[in-house]
């Protein structure tokens, strides 16, 4: 056998997963022997589309989770301790001398692209190298900021010389390589918008690609020969991830059996799925939190003490009741609860309207004309709040701008398709006031991205939030390795945030998965939705059956 059953723990899982009422489950204790768990096509229903395979390219949640447990390999990955343990690189070792580290890869060597071409050395090479020559055009630019270069040793040992720093092995948990054989040719200026990434991915993972139909789905089947070393083949034969962006039409084809996952229940419908005899709900904590943020180049938001009125402003507390049903708790600081670094001594700001007013009125925004919206020089406090066309977030749009009214600020909620709120609030103007998303950071934080004071042109610094001594704890943080001495640090750091609010944190987000009771061992975590996608498998009986065209 490929994979010891631990029948143990299988049958915990089923009995605290699975709704007691469902009466398919009477056989639950009966194993299904390994030989027969392999068939099937698992269908994964999630609201957006994924951007791209393209690993230069993409900068969403959904493509970077297709990519790193579907379609390709990275170097390494987390276990469930959270702990880095290889993965496509069978070992790694390190040397320092203070001012510079070495950090060399040990590749497998059984691990082939999809067209049969070995994955080697070479292919992390050259991936390293074009995500250095992109600059800031990489999303992810800032993770290998303290990487200076790399050399190929042989076909399966590559060694990397960087600047020591905490968390250097990170990047490589997230970060697949390419092919190298087949983008190598590839003008850099073209790299981004290469055919890859969405026509024709070759990867080296446990699925292949079969087809893309934009804006609907993704098709993969399963590796036959992916090797053991890295979980063997994957039980089910196919994963079809599709784009269903109404909630309700995700409900219903769950509830008729069209889709084996729905990722992100709408809180609203989580009762409905869990009362179902045919589908159950898992739950977990995300690394997401939800925010609003403040555009400071605007002069509504410049000033911190106007930030924290409107922070104070805000009922947190009945947002999480009203639109999350309770699934999240009221966030306070960049660095989510799972975190070794949170702050748990910090307290969230609490809904505090006079205060909020008595802050509003000591900036000088006052409503001198009774019109119950404050002005000062000439401008009104009134600003446009933006999201993507999502049900939760709509609903947070309309209970801020209610909320916020009673301190006269004027809020006009305003919602975006998810490509056009993409656009906006990244270009190189920043047209927007504020809006509310969500960010789910990676392991190691890297925070200057979006609040240091370098990089305000980056994509995601999308503030304009600026504050030296930010700057100094992130990049002191950046360069020590014992957490004992960085925890201060890091504390300090989410103080000043908490004081300066260039966020207005809402929750940290619970999310809830709805799966049909045939699909079975799904696991999910703080780590993502598709991490252990190899172990999914069908019950025999109950298996679908759906044609789709082979890719070349």
């Amino acid at each position: 056998m490929r994979r010891a059953l631990k029948l143990v723990a299988l049958v915990a899982c089923v009995t605290a997963c699975i709704d007691a009422g469902d009466r398919s489950r009477e056989n639950d204790d009966a194993p299904v022997p390994e030989e027969l768990r392999f068939g099937g096509t698992a269908v994964v229903g999630f609201l957006a589309e994924a951007s791209s395979m393209n690993e230069f390219a993409s900068n969403d949640i959904n493509s970077d989770e297709l990519q790193s447990y579907v379609l390709f390999t990275t170097l390494v990955r987390y276990d469930e301790d959270l702990q880095l343990v290889p993965y496509l690189a069978e070992s790694w070792e390190t040397t320092s001398d203070g001012e510079q580290r070495t950090l060399t890869f040990h590749l497998r060597h059984a691990v082939k692209w999809h067209d049969g071409a070995p994955t080697t050395a070479y292919d992390v090479a050259f991936t390293f190298d074009r995500i250095k020559a992109l600059g800031r055009l990489f999303p992810r630019a800032a993770s290998f900021s303290n990487y200076d270069s790399a050399v190929v040793q042989d076909s399966f040992t590559v060694t990397f010389f960087l600047k020591p720093h905490p968390g250097f092995l990170d990047p490589w948990s997230f970060t697949s390589p390419m092919p190298q054989h087949i983008l190598g040719d590839v003008p850099l200026a073209e790299l981004q918008q290469d055919p890859f990434g969405s026509v024709s991915p070759v990867g080296n993972g446990p699925f292949r690609f079969v087809e893309h139909r934009p804006g609907d789905r993704w098709v993969f089947e399963a590796t036959t020969d992916f090797p053991e070393a890295l979980g063997g083949r994957p039980y089910v034969d196919r994963l079809v991830y599709r784009i269903i962006p109404e909630p309700t039409t995700m409900l219903a084809e769950l509830m008729s059996g069209e889709l084996d996952v729905y990722l992100g229940v709408a809180p609203s419908q989580v009762e409905q799925v869990e009362s179902s005899p045919t589908a159950r709900v898992l739950r977990y904590e995300t690394r997401i939190y939800a925010f609003i943020n403040w555009n400071a180049r605007r002069p509504l938001f410049a000033d911190p003490a106007v930030r924290r009125a409107l922070t104070l402003g805000i009922d947190r507390e009945r947002l999480v009741e009203a639109v999350r049903y309770g699934m999240g708790e009221v966030a306070y600081s960049p660095l989510p609860p799972y975190h070794w670094a949170h702050n748990s001594q910090l307290q969230p700001l609490p809904y505090d309207p006079d205060s909020a007013r008595a802050l509003l009125d000591a900036a000088g925004w006052v409503d001198s004309d009774g019109d119950g919206v404050r002005e000062r020089d000439g401008d009104r406090a009134s600003f446009e709040l933006i999201t993507n066309s999502n049900p939760v977030r709509e609903d947070v749009l309309e209970i801020v701008a209610s909320d916020l009214a009673t301190v006269g600020v004027e809020v006009i909620p305003r919602v975006l398709e998810a490509q056009t709120l993409g656009a906006t609030i990244t270009g190189s103007d920043r047209d927007f006031d504020a809006f509310v998303l969500g960010w789910g950071p990676q392991f190691e934080q890297n925070d200057r991205r979006i609040f240091g004071c370098a990089t305000p042109e980056g994509l995601f610094h999308w503030a304009g939030y600026c504050n030296p001594r930010v700057d100094e704890l992130l990049d002191r943080v950046a360069s020590l390795e014992d957490r004992a001495q960085a925890l201060p640090l890091w504390f300090e750091y989410q103080e000043i945030i908490q004081r300066d609010q260039p966020y207005t944190f809402l929750y940290y987000e619970t999310r809830a998965i709805g799966i049909k009771n045939r699909l079975r061992a799904v696991e999910m975590d703080v780590r993502g939705t598709l991490i252990n996608v190899n172990d999914w498998w069908i019950e025999p009986g109950s298996r679908r059956q759906i044609a789709a065209s082979r890719s070349p």
